[in-house]
């Protein structure tokens, strides 16, 4: 009876009859959907929006009771393991990579575990904001009607997000807050986008099926939103989304099918959930086809890229402290790790929440993290009749696919996707939660409360008035005042602003390159710029583009040994793009300095692919010169492969000396099926064609012809070529009997009526060679190989 009477108390309170409250009935749920509104407030000036309202709504209404010692101690735990960050580095293991900067390279890092405490520390009040919504969230006290309220009012919230996704998607036009590469979400992920959208999909049916049930007609407003949000998954064209949203709703539906065995109730869900899964495969297009179900492979989601990644990350844990690297540092060190996952782009994280923080804050604050959430879990149930439990499981399920979906994602990084997967993990838990109040906790919360409005209004006052705060936002300020400063020729501030940022980030590779830009355009020794760019290099070993620019700068400054040094390190990087970007600094180098062309000229000749890359760009004069430079270092063409033989040959061939190809085609008869062409060219140049023509037959193959049809006479094929002159068919079967019978000068007549046509098969061309041969007219025959072979080229 004790217990029967604060819940029946509880039950019947209500949004109207709690005026006090209606506010927090908005709040809350509303926060988690402006953070996703404001392009998933993965921007410092969004986050410190976001965080300021957090912090407002912890001095106004603080969380009154605490979680718990057991909850307590782990949540001052996790904040412990992001804290070591600020502790000495002499506590912990050096790493290799951090003694390479200090040593090799003479970056004077700080004292602290974190080598970037700045950085750090804005990752930790953003870490402090997420874990003080998660107690705020676990905490709150709501009657059952609040918590229903709120959900909704979430659900109807990102359904409305999703339709604003649609609506400017085909309008072709984007908020300028968003900036999503597909024009699609308010997320620059369309991972994050997806996993948002999937997990409210498990909320609206809850939603949708609790109005069933009270025989309310708003369960029509639920499929709407329902139909929005699977819309938005579909053009969203993320894999993550389809998944959630399957796995979600079937494991929703299930958990309602099965709740009481009704063989109606499992009916029911199981057509719900075909319905659904039938609706995904007519209107899913092209996200369904990233699936690859209709060839069956599944190789494309087997060897993702992000497997690739994961394999590089185990290389970091191994090689950082078992405390982590600090937070906000990933990004600046797993570049130096990069190996199996190494491509042409940056890898801004590990693609997975759970890696990000074993390398940033260590395995504790994993372990500790497992552990909190599955005390969470426990709290969650029983899940009683009267308890909300519909809305609790949709809610359970979400948040646990959430944790899941963070394996191979990173929503828990994300401000607008932590918070909503926080939110309806707070809103799964058991009420009342039995838990007492807490005189330290309001107290405590609001302390936390003023430091988060602080942090937030600091960060969106910095922003927009590009002011030095000391973290990201102040690198990234100074970072782009040095730049406009560069451009504008003020290169010594440039050279200050950089130096200040570098203060906050020594990791951070673009200070080091901009600041060498400044110090070349100011003059100084060319040594202190040398050095800036060496820590460029090493802190971004991947991205060829880095020491291009750099030697591109320094061919501007006259110093060819440097820019040399620059472009050989650009060009190993470049891999397969190495060919083109050889080919740019041929036509940078050509017209501004003859020694460094020189040098690219020595250095291409020993490599076969930039070899011919050179050939192709060379002057006439200076062609068979460096030609006979790449034969003096490969005589066999050894290096060469089969298609690269035909392209050195064919460059010879147009622009090199005749005479001595030939020579050389004599001494290496092998070479002869890639050279034919420039001898067939010296031939006819001595008129000598017969040679020629020979030489072209035997080496140039015979093209597609026709099929060649019996049972017709010559006569019959004259008088059905002359009822259609255009029928290329016929006029084939004529020429073809005519040779075949020895008239060959009424085969060429034949023939030569389709060659003047225009745009007449190449093969004709061949056909009047041949029927010249056969005359021993060698001139013609060779005149008309040549059209041949210039048809065939078009």
């Amino acid at each position: 009876m004790r217990r029967s009477k604060p819940k029946q108390s509880r039950t019947r309170a209500s949004f109207t009859a709690a005026p006090g409250r209606w506010w927090m009935n908005l709040a809350v749920p509303t926060l988690p959907v402006l953070a996703c509104f404001l392009g998933g407030a993965t921007q410092k000036w969004s986050e410190g929006i976001v965080v300021a309202l957090l912090g407002l709504i912890l001095l106004v209404h603080p969380p009154k009771s605490s979680l718990g010692p057991w909850l307590n101690v782990i949540l001052l735990a996790l904040l412990a393991c992001a804290a070591t960050a600020f502790l000495p580095a002499e506590w912990f293991t050096q790493p290799a990579w951090r003694a390479a900067l200090v040593e090799d390279f003479g970056i004077n890092l700080p004292r602290t575990l974190s080598s970037q405490p700045w950085i750090s520390l804005g990752c930790f009040v953003s870490f402090l904001a997420g874990l003080s919504w998660l107690y705020y969230m676990s905490a709150l006290d709501l009657d059952l009607r609040d918590v229903r309220t709120q959900l909704r009012i979430f659900a109807f919230g990102v359904a409305g997000l999703a339709a604003l996704c649609i609506a400017l998607h085909y309008a072709h036009t984007a908020l300028p807050f968003w900036h999503n590469e597909r024009g699609f979400g308010p997320f620059p992920n369309r991972n994050q986008t997806a996993n948002l959208f999937g997990l409210t999909a498990v909320v609206i049916l809850a939603c949708g099926q609790e109005d069933i049930r009270k025989g309310r007609k708003r369960w029509l407003v639920w499929l709407i939103a329902l139909a929005v949000i699977v819309a938005g998954i579909v053009l969203d064209f993320s894999r993550a989304g389809v998944l959630l949203l399957v796995a979600g709703s079937g494991c929703w539906l299930g958990a309602f099918a099965l709740r009481k065995g009704s063989a109606a109730r499992i009916a029911l869900g199981v057509s719900v959930l075909l319905v659904l899964l039938t609706v995904m495969l007519i209107f899913g297009g092209q996200t369904f086809e990233r699936f690859n179900l209709r060839t069956g492979d599944a190789g494309d989601i087997a060897t993702d890229f992000r497997w690739t990644i994961f394999r590089d990350v185990f290389q970091l844990i191994h090689a950082s402290p078992w405390a982590g690297i600090g937070l906000g540092n990933f990004d600046a060190v797993f570049a130096i790790f990069r190996d199996a996952s190494l491509n042409g782009a940056r890898a801004l994280h590990p693609e997975s929440d759970w890696f990000w923080l074993w390398v940033e804050a260590g395995w504790p604050a994993v372990a500790l993290t497992i552990i909190g959430f599955a005390l969470l879990i426990w709290r969650v149930f029983p899940l009683q009749e009267g308890t909300n439990q519909r809305f609790r499981v949709a809610a359970l399920i979400a948040a646990s696919l959430f944790a899941l979906h963070g394996v191979v994602d990173v929503s828990g990084h994300r401000v607008g996707t932590a918070f909503a997967g926080i939110f309806l993990l707070g809103l799964a838990l058991r009420r009342p939660a039995g838990v007492r109040p807490s005189f330290s906790i309001p107290i405590i919360f609001r302390l936390i409360g003023i430091v988060l409005l602080i942090a937030g209004i600091a960060w969106v006052f910095a922003t927009r008035y590009e002011k030095p705060l000391p973290g990201a936002i102040g690198v990234e300020n100074e970072m782009r005042l040095a730049t406009a400063a560069n451009r504008g020729r003020n290169f010594t501030e440039t050279i200050q602003r950089t130096t200040r940022a570098l203060e906050w980030a020594p990791l951070r590779w673009q200070l080091y390159f901009l600041r060498a830009l400044g110090k070349v355009g100011a003059r100084l020794p060319a040594s202190e710029a040398v050095d800036d760019f060496r820590r460029a290099r090493f802190l971004e070993p991947n991205a060829y583009e880095v020491p291009f620019q750099e030697g591109s700068l320094w061919v501007t400054a006259s110093q060819p040994a440097l820019a040399l040094t620059a472009w050989r390190e650009a060009l190993r990087r470049a891999g397969s793009q190495h060919g083109s970007v050889y080919g740019v600094m041929l036509g940078i180098a050509r017209p501004s300095n003859p020694r460094l062309y020189q040098d690219l000229e020595k250095f291409g000749m020993v490599h076969h692919d930039l070899a011919l890359i050179y050939l192709e760009q060379a002057g006439d004069e200076t062609f068979m010169a460096a030609l006979q430079r790449f034969l003096e270092h490969d005589p066999q063409l050894q290096t060469f492969t089969p298609q690269e033989k035909i392209t050195f040959f064919k460059h010879w061939t147009d622009r090199g000396d005749l005479a001595k190809l030939v020579r050389a085609v004599e001494r290496h008869p092998e070479w002869m099926s890639d050279a034919w062409r420039g001898v067939v060219k010296y031939h006819a140049s001595r008129n000598d064609f017969r040679a020629a023509v020979e030489i072209a037959r035997r080496y140039g193959g015979t093209p597609a012809l026709p099929p060649v049809a019996q049972g017709s006479s010559i006569d019959q094929l004259r008088q059905a070529l002359h009822a259609n002159p255009d029928n290329y068919g016929i006029g084939f079967q004529l020429y073809h009997e005519q040779m075949q019978q020895g008239q060959i000068d009424e085969a060429l007549m034949a023939v030569r009526h389709f060659t003047d046509l225009p745009g007449c098969p190449p093969y004709f061309h061949f056909l009047e060679a041949e029927a010249w041969a056969a005359k021993e007219n060698w001139e013609r025959a060779w005149k008309a190989w040549e059209k041949y072979e210039a048809a065939r080229a078009r």
